[in-house]
């Protein structure tokens, strides 16, 4: 049975690439054993750049290294973050100023109840144009991008890629709220 499906069935084809932020110390070693990790800080800056269509991103952090890779975009930026620290709940300033230079729209996750966060969110995607995804540990702050050891996948599975799709337009769309209503 297993022979005739292999024989039956069309190999899906795939193109993803291990992303990796690393310390300085370690940056050269990991990279002269594999030459084939990319960058994160290279990968993400590809994505901000080569998008024409839209930009998705989860991003619970980000900080300035934000701003030099929106800077870059030429397509409608949709992003879904927490809110900043503190009571009450408040919008995320580096987000409120990127979005007077760009098309940035940004939804936040604040579910409370009696004051207390119900959760946290951790997940990181960049999704440009429907078809490439960065899926890792990385946020989109200067530390993360340069300095930290993060790891991550970029994703061109077009089914992979849809499902991501149909999951951030979810909490784009229904579970986010504008910064107007923390």
């Amino acid at each position: 049975m297993f022979e005739r499906f292999m024989r039956t069935a069309t190999p899906r084809q795939t193109a993803n690439r291990i992303v990796m932020s690393l310390p300085h110390a370690w940056a050269d070693e990991v990279h002269a054993r594999a030459p084939d990790v990319s960058r994160t800080a290279a990968v993400l800056g590809d994505l901000f750049s080569s998008a024409r269509k839209s930009l998705k991103i989860f991003a619970p952090y980000v900080d300035p290294t934000f701003t030099g890779f929106v800077t870059t975009v030429r397509a409608p930026v949709r992003i879904v973050t927490t809110p900043g620290p503190g009571r009450p709940a408040r919008p995320n300033p580096v987000l409120e100023r990127c979005a007077t230079i760009c098309d940035l729209a940004v939804r936040y996750l604040n579910e409370r109840r009696d004051r207390a966060l119900l959760f946290q969110m951790h997940a990181k995607l960049v999704l440009a144009d429907g078809e490439r995804a960065y899926v890792g540990s990385a946020n989109l702050t200067d530390t993360s991008v340069h300095y930290n050891l993060e790891l991550g996948l970029l994703i061109e599975d077009r089914e992979v890629l849809a499902t991501l799709e149909r999951v951030f337009d979810y909490f784009f769309d229904h579970a986010g709220v504008r910064a107007g209503q923390l």
